[in-house]
């Protein structure tokens, strides 16, 4: 592993130029894919644990910008930000503890629909690796790359069909979390590439929503893995 990384630096290093390094602004849109996971519920009645809860895909897009360094052009920062709601539909599963029908025992209980909107913005490392380079392209007709990120993500959770909690009334949870990414950016233009990303995001979610019958805070817990499939274009100047 140690040598295989040495040799990928030690190229980086001999396609770097004498040009000056890139500003970049990319826009992007695709899809993601949140895992089944738990959530987790505090109500009057006390704690139930929902298991293996779907979620559905959903749209995902968002925006990029920063700049690669003028004496390492291979390595650049950049600010991202991102949308993607990942909603909890109606289904039956397994609950561990207080069911919402009522007793503690576990057993079967439903979900029924509340949506899930998460908003982030990440400072992003990238390190990409410049081939077949052109005067049209001095850093690359072809760059794959790969990035890692601290996003702050905002997310909701609002009730839209629940019997266990009042509906429409939502709550919001601000978390770090991280990101981890890569793809390949195409040359198709002068100072236009055309970028395809792969990103997997993670984020443990805490919101306070209400208890339907009594009005009192009902903690849910979940966490949010997440695969996206994204396309996009990026400036380059």
């Amino acid at each position: 592993m140690r040598v295989a990384t040495c040799i990928m630096v030690a190229c980086l290093v001999l396609t770097a130029g004498s040009v000056s390094a890139e500003w970049f602004a990319d826009v992007y849109i695709g899809q993601s894919f949140t895992e089944k996971n738990d959530v987790t519920v505090h109500s009057s009645a006390g704690r139930g644990i929902f298991r293996d809860v779907e979620f559905d895909r959903s749209l995902a897009y968002g925006g990029r910008f920063g700049r690669y360094f003028d004496r390492a052009p291979f390595l650049g920062l950049g600010v991202d930000v991102f949308n993607f709601s990942p909603r909890i539909g109606p289904q039956r599963v397994h609950v561990d503890g207080c069911v919402p029908s009522g007793g503690c025992n576990g057993g079967q209980g439903g979900t029924n629909k509340l949506d899930v909107d998460a908003l982030a913005i990440s400072l992003d490392l990238i390190l990409r690796l410049p081939l077949l380079k052109t005067e049209t392209a001095p850093w690359g007709s072809v760059q794959p790359y790969i990035t890692a990120g601290l996003p702050l993500f905002k997310t909701t959770v609002t009730p839209r069909t629940t019997a266990q909690f009042r509906n429409h009334d939502e709550d919001t949870d601000y978390s770090f979390g991280y990101k981890l990414g890569g793809g390949i950016a195409l040359h198709v233009a002068q100072n236009l590439m055309l970028f395809a990303e792969y990103r997997l995001t993670h984020v443990h979610a805490s919101v306070e929503l209400r208890d339907a019958a009594t009005l009192h805070h009902a903690p849910l817990r979940m966490d949010l893995d997440t695969h996206s499939v994204l396309v996009g274009l990026s400036a380059r100047w």
